[in-house]
């Protein structure tokens, strides 16, 4: 899928209602999040369990709230995006 159809996906899901790609909005901008964890091998798998459970600590104290109702597809597909931003 191509940017503009992820940034439909995103808003789809509610995610840009917290993030922006270039801008801090509630969460951290996308691509601060891609450029925290350029080359780490596990930062995909580790950052969708972060958006199908949610967590908190990693950018400041406001927690991101679990997205159970956002598929484990649509989660890798979002998560691949961002880490390529």
């Amino acid at each position: 899928a191509g940017g503009g159809d992820m940034q439909a996906l995103a808003q789809s899901k509610g995610c840009l209602g917290c993030h922006g790609i270039d801008n801090k909005i509630v969460g951290p901008a996308y691509k601060d999040v891609a450029a925290k964890y350029a080359g780490d091998a596990g930062a995909a798998e580790m950052l969708a369990a972060k958006v199908k459970n949610g967590g908190s600590g990693t950018w400041g104290e406001v927690p991101m709230p679990p997205n159970a109702a956002v598929s484990d597809e649509d989660i890798k597909k979002l998560v691949n995006w961002v880490l390529s931003l």
